[in-house]
């Protein structure tokens, strides 16, 4: 390996993450506000210090070589770690940005007491919640956490296990009486598979496909059909005569996670946040 690997820089760090994540030196320069050339030049120049190439280029694109997606997580974790502690240096308070990203129906029913005990415990951090049903990518889309239900992809974040939520199948009180095939089903996506393997005698195939599982709960409220329901949506309907429960039992209980980068698990923002969430989760499930 190169001799001139200790004269890494910050700034070759931060350009390699933003080249890697773009995917094209045109892309990163335009992100840096570098000049082409100059941004080729510095991709050349980390190349030779840390001796071995980190990306095969195309005419459009380049691809990281596995040396480059080492180089890669290793430059990730050193610029989050310097973050973190210019963050602790700057103030005995913890502050800064903390962008999180939550399912709308479960952010609609955590936010506001979440949000309220996390702004009496750390008054200085400024908190970014996007509800969102889609599944984001923490680093590309610049997320510090994601909330999510359902089994989990593979990947190198870290995971913590909050609570399950138990689902349920409710339909409209008008097909009270009806046999369930007979029932027009609305569902989220995945829905189906849940049923069938449940051995549900459902209809082949949904009525309606809606991804927020709030305006599954309204349209069955308005007596569209049946569906899957969380109990935190799905039990006060019921209490009002406007859902039945069509099964004595739930059909499944989907785990809900913490998702979060590895760098930042001593991140005291972070424990306070996910410590409020998983409170207020097991008040909800």
């Amino acid at each position: 390996m190169s001799e001139d690997f200790d004269d890494i820089r910050f700034r070759d760090l931060h350009f390699f993450e933003r080249l890697a994540t773009l995917g094209s030196i045109t892309a990163a320069a335009k992100d840096l506000r570098l000049p082409k050339a100059t941004a080729s030049r510095w991709l050349v120049q980390l190349e030779d210090r840390v001796g071995v190439p980190l990306v095969k280029r195309t005419t459009r694109t380049i691809a990281l070589t596995p040396a480059g997606k080492e180089f890669l997580t290793r430059a990730r974790d050193i610029l989050a770690a310097a973050k973190s502690t210019r963050q602790a240096v700057q103030s005995d308070t913890p502050q800064g940005l903390l962008r999180v990203s939550v399912p709308v129906p479960m952010g609609r029913m955590l936010a506001g007491p979440v949000i309220a005990r996390f702004r009496r415990r750390l008054p200085e951090v400024r908190l970014e919640i996007k509800l969102q049903n889609e599944r984001i990518d923490l680093i590309h889309d610049g997320f510090d956490l994601a909330i999510r239900g359902g089994a989990l992809t593979d990947s190198d974040l870290m995971t913590r296990r909050l609570s399950a939520a138990a689902m349920w199948l409710y339909a409209s009180s008008c097909f009270r009486d009806e046999r369930l095939e007979n029932i027009p089903l609305i569902t989220s996506p995945g829905d189906e598979l849940l049923l069938r393997r449940a051995n549900m005698l459902v209809r082949g195939q949904a009525a309606v496909i809606v991804d927020d599982r709030t305006a599954v709960a309204d349209a069955m409220i308005w007596g569209a059909g049946a569906g899957l329901l969380p109990s935190f949506l799905g039990e006060q309907p019921r209490a009002d005569g406007l859902l039945v429960r069509l099964h004595d039992d739930p059909i499944v209980a989907l785990p809900v996670h913490a998702i979060f980068h590895a760098s930042q698990r001593d991140d005291l923002r972070l424990i306070i946040l996910i410590e409020e969430i998983e409170n207020q989760l097991k008040v909800l499930l």
